[in-house]
This record gives C-alpha cells, sequence and structure tokens, in this order.
C-alpha cells in the first residue's frame, strides 16, 4: 500500500480517497488476483500494480457506486493479473529455452559422427554469419534469445510486420546458402 501513496504525498486528498478504497477493498482485488496468479507474492504485485494504476482513475472511480466500484476494481484486476500471468510465462519459457544442457557425447556415437555433427554446426553458423546484419540479428534474438515477435521488433526499433519480414527472409536465404553448400 506505501508504494502508491508515496506517489501522491502532495495529493493528500486523492492519497486519502485510495488509501479508503484500498482498506475498503483489498481482501476483494487480493482475492481476484490470487484466483488468477495462484501464488501469493505474484497477487501482491498484481494488487500493486492495480493500485497504481487506479491513481490515474481517481476522478472516474469517485464517480461509481457501490457495485459498480466493485465491478470495476475486479475487472481491473483480473486483466492486470492476467498480464502479469502472461509476463511470467513468456519470461519462464525464455528462461527454460536458455538453460544451456551440457550432454556428453554418446558413447556409441563415433569419432566419426561427432566430427560430421560439428562440421554441420560450423557450416551453420559460417552461414549465419554470411546473413545481412538486421536478418542475422533477428534470427538470433529469435533463436538464441528466445524473443518474440514483439519483443525483437521493440528490440530492433522497428513494426512487428517488419520483423517477421525479417526472420522469414533470414531463413529463406539461410536454407538456400545450406543448400549452395551441399547441406
Amino acid at each position: 500500500m506505501v508504494l502508491f501513496l508515496l506517489l501522491l504525498d502532495n495529493q493528500s486528498d486523492e492519497a486519502e480517497f485510495l488509501s479508503e478504497l484500498y482498506h475498503a477493498n483489498y481482501r476483494l482485488i487480493y482475492g481476484t488476483a490470487l484466483k488468477v496468479l495462484r501464488h501469493p507474492q505474484d497477487a501482491e504485485d498484481a494488487v500493486q500494480t492495480v493500485m497504481l494504476k487506479l491513481i490515474q482513475k481517481t476522478h472516474l472511480l469517485r464517480t461509481l457506486n457501490g457495485n459498480k466500484l466493485a465491478s470495476y476494481l475486479v475487472i481491473s484486476t483480473r486483466n492486470t493479473a492476467i498480464s502479469l500471468y502472461r509476463q511470467n510465462k513468456a519470461r519462464n519459457q525464455r528462461q527454460e529455452e536458455l538453460v544451456i544442457e551440457v550432454v556428453p557425447a554418446d558413447v556409441r556415437t563415433g569419432p566419426e559422427e561427432q566430427v560430421l555433427s560439428q562440421e554441420k554446426m560450423e557450416c551453420l553458423l559460417a552461414a549465419i554469419d554470411r546473413l545481412p546484419p538486421r536478418e542475422r540479428d533477428s534470427l538470433m534474438l529469435r533463436y538464441m534469445q528466445g524473443l518474440n515477435d514483439s519483443e525483437i521488433a521493440d528490440t530492433l526499433g522497428i513494426a512487428i510486420v517488419s520483423a517477421r519480414a525479417l526472420l522469414s527472409k533470414g531463413r529463406k536465404k539461410l536454407r538456400e546458402m545450406l543448400k549452395e553448400g551441399g547441406r
């Protein structure tokens, strides 16, 4: 609760209104967030995020009465919790993809197969290096860092459609280069 009230330090009327709103509806907001997120700390984060968002909506909140206010709080909390859930899920997936497992060479694999596998990897990396910089960067962001189209677009400072086009062009050029190389 203290976090969002610190932002309203010089606006005592709004701080008092939001403080009363928080205390009167904490259980409702927290319970709604907990139903979506199923983790107490994540639910508390959602409550803080909702309250920070509500600072900008005090003029609207003052016009709502009883049930309408409760409905507004539930909907805002649910949407915020869903958004946090998606962000957490995406972050967890990226982290899982980035975990590099060190697997010892299979004892059944002979030295010839290991050398061929290493040559294929070197060929692939060389082909990626020959791609135009933006296409190479988009492919590296996707497959090495696990970013989605939106995150790639943000990182490269381009539209999502452009990021998808770069990925498509990069994959196509990479396939062509590998076919030319006989791989």
